[in-house]
């Protein structure tokens, strides 16, 4: 992220024109997934509004202690508040049975206890010593082994013989099957990436690390190279962390400090074609619209 001016000494007149600036900006991947997904305009401002409502009460909670305070912060009637503070059964969270078999499917190939000889997550027993359950009770007591197997199964990670033996398929936690199963990862990865570099915009000084490399002279050939080689580098530095993290937790289960934090980590790499045509830029005019 490019150093500047915090928001707090910027003038308050030019927030909202700044802010909205930005957000035409991300906005716009998220309105390809939305189209792509079927979802009408209509649905992504109903999500926009508990959005708005979920941020307001957890970030501002001294200035949205009741509806008409929320009403103020928000923009949204009271009406509204009262209708959009009410639970969303079927929205995604961060301990979903997804995150976990994630979690999982990671220890299998990284932690040195599950792998062979040759580096590879070995097959495991469905239960005993040294068996699946084992290494799903290892990452979490959260979900039962059985619903985290099931789900590794029906997202190809994972297979089981007839003698019940579980073996884990594939080189990485991507599901090849399902759009849907792609949200999950997208979703969080997305939201912890947003959340970072929101709080470092805020702060009067950065508190996460959210940097990344830029280039814009590359043939289409030297950016596929390019890619392949931050590939082979965040395996190492995944394989790295995942070993310092299992040894972080030790330390703190021996100090007995309190382990109540979550940490997410990650690389993106992206690449277009400059020559590709620029989207049209936002107007007021009805020839703007109908593009």
């Amino acid at each position: 992220m490019m150093s500047g001016t915090p928001m707090s000494e910027q003038n308050p007149q030019s927030r909202p024109a700044a802010v909205l600036r930005a957000l035409a900006r991300v906005l716009r991947p998220v309105a390809r997934l939305l189209i792509a997904g079927g979802v009408p305009f209509q649905a992504a401002s109903e999500s926009l509004k508990r959005a708005y409502v979920a941020a307001a009460r957890r970030h501002f909670p001294e200035d949205a202690r009741s509806d008409s305070r929320l009403s103020l912060l928000t923009g949204l009637n009271r009406k509204e508040v009262r209708r959009l503070t009410t639970p969303v059964a079927d929205e995604w969270g961060p301990e979903s049975v997804t995150s976990f078999g994630a979690a999982v499917f990671a220890a299998w190939t990284v932690r040195p206890q599950w792998r062979d000889a040759e580096g590879r997550p070995r097959p495991l027993p469905r239960r005993g010593e040294g068996s699946f359950v084992e290494l799903v009770k290892s990452v979490t007591l959260d979900h039962r082994p059985a619903a985290i197997l099931e789900e590794l199964v029906r997202l190809g990670q994972a297979q089981v013989d007839e003698d019940g033996t579980v073996h884990a398929c594939g080189d990485a936690f991507l599901s090849q099957r399902e759009f849907s199963d792609r949200l999950g990862p997208l979703a969080e990865n997305l939201q912890d990436h947003a959340d970072a570099a929101v709080a470092n915009v805020l702060a009067p000084s950065p508190a996460f690390l959210e940097r990344s490399v830029f280039a814009d002279a590359l043939s289409a050939e030297s950016a596929r190279r390019l890619q392949e080689e931050a590939r082979t580098q965040w395996k190492r530095l995944h394989d790295e962390l995942i070993a310092r993290a299992d040894a972080l937790e030790a330390e703190d289960r021996a100090l007995g400090r309190p382990a109540r934090s979550r940490v997410r980590i990650g690389l993106y790499a992206f690449s277009e074609n400059e020559d590709a045509p620029a989207p049209p830029a936002p107007g007021p005019t009805e020839e703007s619209r109908d593009e």
